[in-house]
């Protein structure tokens, strides 16, 4: 099948209150880092032909003033600073646009995805053999490029996740495993599909000793988890794929040497917070009772 980049729908969200133009001072600001590999891979997605839609944080005026310079993007303003709403008003917007039959959903840091994976992801969408993709990091290039400490945060974590999904027998024993960490979904445009991401879960679970805002399922489960949870207990076409993802040096350097004890926190909690929603998703999914998932 011919690959036309206009059937391609690439979607993102930002926000970055804290950005500032010109050089980057240093690798401490959080936002000038992942904003400047915002702004190079929605540059990116744009001068390759993609329909790129941006959810944009109306509080972010300096980066907003950047991203519109770049010229042909579909800029969509986010009612909340939530993920997963921003999310679900960028998939719709994309879902509007003439002959996309391929939404990607993405990180906007994620600079190498935009550049290097995205043809090989969406293939198996347009020539049907699949409904939704999950990329999934080579090996080499996961362990080489990541800080140490997210590299084993997430294996663990994808092994978790994967273990509860065998568990329920939503994945064969034998099969391999969706690398479930790693951001990028890849979905085809259809309203089946669609709405699997457009659904909204309600997760109330008391008594936590974590940060409530990682038992949200608006954050990132309801429109990165819970979407391909379904498609598989459904029975929809979900595949896997590899691809040859690099993590941006700099933001590897944020991380590890500027701003490390609060990235190696927000992995560990949010890592937490993932499994333990997946286990009253899954609940939810079988009828449980004792599930603290209701559907909005």
């Amino acid at each position: 099948m011919t690959f036309s980049p206009q059937q391609i729908a690439i979607c993102m969200i930002t926000q970055y209150p804290n950005w500032y133009s010109g050089e980057a001072r240093g690798l401490k600001n959080i936002d000038k880092v992942r904003g400047d590999l915002a702004l190079e891979s929605i540059a990116l997605s744009v001068k390759k032909g993609y329909h790129t839609v941006i959810g944009y944080d109306p509080d972010s005026s300096e980066f907003n003033q950047a991203l519109e310079a770049i010229g042909d993007v579909i800029l969509v303003r986010r009612e909340t600073k939530k993920s997963s709403p921003s999310k679900r008003q960028i998939i719709e917007k994309a879902t509007e646009l003439p002959q996309i039959k391929v939404i990607v959903l993405t990180e906007p840091e994620k600079v190498s995805f935009v550049k290097d994976c995205i043809e090989e992801t969406v293939k198996p969408i347009l020539d049907g053999s699949a409904d939704i993709v999950i990329p999934k990091r080579d090996e080499i290039l996961f362990k080489d490029t990541y800080p140490d400490y997210m590299y084993q945060s997430e294996k663990e974590g994808i092994a978790l996740y994967n273990e509860e999904l065998r568990a329920h027998g939503l994945i064969d024993k034998n099969s391999e495993d969706f690398d479930m960490f790693f951001g990028p979904r890849v979905l085809a445009n259809n309203q089946e599909i669609v709405d699997l991401f457009l659904k909204e879960y309600l997760l109330e679970i008391e008594k936590i000793s974590l940060p409530k805002i990682y038992f949200d399922a608006d954050q990132l489960s309801n429109t990165q988890f819970f979407p391909v949870v379904l498609a598989l207990k459904h029975k929809n076409k979900v595949k896997t794929i590899t691809v040859p993802f690099h993590y941006p040096e700099s933001q590897k350097q944020n991380e590890t040497i500027q701003q490390k004890d609060f990235f190696m926190e927000k992995r560990r909690t949010q890592k937490l917070g993932l499994i333990i929603e997946l286990m009253h998703f899954v609940s939810f999914l079988e009828k449980n009772q004792s599930s603290r998932v209701e559907l909005v």
